[in-house]
């Protein structure tokens, strides 16, 4: 008897490993079908990004940060982006687009896969393992970051691959090569998108304790020079140029200055960082059917910066994967409800290990094992704080800018799980579970919305294009919306 058990353990443990991987799997598929689905120029200031990525290639340099749409960015997606798109620029712009998205594809699954491992590693059981890796595949904002022309995808990949060295170097702060892993992953983090300065903050934490030794104080050395060396020039340059390390084109004159003043209602003020309008349960959207400002069809309750947050992390918020009509309103009218509503439980499970994690740093100090975890959400939050509050427009307080959080939220998932017991930890994966299967199927372009009508971004980025001659914009457009109305 005693000698099946181990036998009967492995076994299940090779079928829960199995069916994780079959999640993985399963995610692979649907990213892949949305990447050729989903019509291209889809997405957050894509047309921005793909004339950054033309530029590079026709005049073989980095733009000035506020030479355009979305040159403030870091350029490592854009520089790995145009190896993909020159050589697939003559097959067409479906092609084109699903080929470019495949960056972001592969860099969501790279996230998975890193929370995978840990998960294991710290021995979580799988049923949880399997529901906090797939709500990372499927919740909303991954699957839209996931699978459109940006760099928030592989900013995320690239902090989450950084964890791992960061976490062993929390359990003991000498390993060379995990220094060496963190920083090179930190820095590329950093060179790609400025939310990377989350991951570098968790770089720290493991040196930030009395008694370092030599070693440990060269891995400290090694894991700064590391990351410097690949991000500092990126905010050099941009301090050479501009005067400040984190440019922003919404800073300057401009129609992308324009656009966020355009969806401004009022300054922030305290009360939106207080309490949750329920109202986004209700319409989890930009645009409304009831609006206080002449002309404006916008969702006043996303002043509310949490209640914006949340919304587009579990919908998507700002209309761009899902056609929105305020006269005749359609399948958002449940769709959107029934993401947001699903969300709540995981999300408060999140929030429930975060809290855990933090008693564990108020008991024993940064030496906690998820220490550099709770820094990283900490600092995030902070950020996110501070740009919302300077940058008022509703379409500002977008929950994917909190995405590279993706594998320390599993991490916090799964710790929240933990901490229930029998029936209610049942009943609590199998909501999760649920969430994650809905968004999924909803997400899944055709299946309950068709693709987006081109049209829409074709007369939007031409607009823009005119105003940023030589941008490239308005030749990044043809080539990827070809002869579609």
């Amino acid at each position: 008897m005693s000698n099946s058990e181990p036998t009967a353990e492995k076994s299940g443990a090779r079928r829960s490993s199995r069916a994780m991987w079959c999640v993985v799997l399963l995610a692979l598929v649907l990213y892949s079908w949305n990447a050729i689905r989903v019509t291209p120029l889809t997405g957050y200031d894509a047309g921005g990004h793909a004339g950054y990525i033309l530029t590079l290639i026709e005049q073989h340099r980095l733009p000035h940060p506020h030479e355009g749409w979305s040159t403030f960015h870091p350029p490592a997606y854009y520089l790995m982006s145009a190896l993909v798109w020159a050589p697939l620029a003559p097959l067409g712009g479906v092609t084109l687009s699903a080929g470019v998205r495949a960056i972001s594809v592969l860099s969501i699954l790279a996230a998975a896969v890193v929370l995978l491992r840990l998960l294991n590693v710290r021995g979580v059981a799988p049923g949880a393992s399997a529901v906090a890796v797939a709500l990372a595949l499927f919740v909303p904002c991954s699957q839209l970051a996931g699978t459109w022309l940006g760099n928030e995808a592989l900013g995320v990949a690239f902090a989450s691959l950084a964890l791992p060295g960061v976490l062993a170097l929390q359990r003991s702060p000498h390993q060379l090569s995990a220094a060496f892993r963190a920083g090179a992953f930190a820095g590329l983090a950093l060179a790609t998108k400025f939310t990377g300065v989350f991951v570098v903050a968790a770089c720290v934490v493991p040196f930030l304790r009395g008694g370092l030794d030599r070693r440990a104080r060269g891995a400290a050395a090694l894991l700064v020079v590391t990351a410097a060396a690949i991000a500092g020039p990126v905010f050099v340059r941009n301090a050479i140029l501009t005067g400040s390390p984190v440019p922003m084109t919404r800073d300057e004159p401009g129609p992308a200055q324009w656009w966020e003043e355009y969806t401004v209602f009022r300054e922030r003020r305290l009360g939106d960082y207080l309490g949750f309008p329920l109202s986004v349960f209700r319409e989890p959207t930009l645009l409304t059917r009831e609006s206080t400002v002449p002309g404006k069809h916008y969702n006043e309750a996303l002043l509310n910066v949490w209640g914006a947050a949340y919304a587009s992390f579990w919908y998507d918020t700002f209309n761009h994967r899902f056609p929105y009509d305020v006269r005749r309103p359609g399948h958002e009218v449940w769709a959107g409800p029934l993401l947001t509503g699903l969300g709540v439980l995981p999300t408060a499970l999140v929030l429930l290990g975060l809290t855990l994690c933090v008693r564990d740093v108020l008991r024993s100090g940064l030496r906690a094992p998820d220490a550099p975890l709770v820094v990283m959400a900490g600092v995030a939050l902070v950020t996110f704080v501070t740009f919302t509050a300077r940058a008022p427009a509703l379409v500002a307080a977008k929950g994917s800018y909190l995405l590279p959080l993706l594998v320390p939220a599993g991490l916090f998932f799964a710790r929240g799980v933990g901490a229930l017991r029998g029936r209610v930890r049942h009943a609590a994966l199998g909501v999760s579970a649920a969430a994650a299967l809905a968004a999924a199927l909803i997400f899944t372009s055709g299946l309950v919305f068709d693709p987006s009508n081109p049209a829409a971004a074709r007369k939007g980025w031409s607009v823009i294009a005119k105003q940023l001659p030589g941008q490239h914009i308005d030749e990044a457009v043809e080539m990827l919306l070809g002869a579609s109305r």
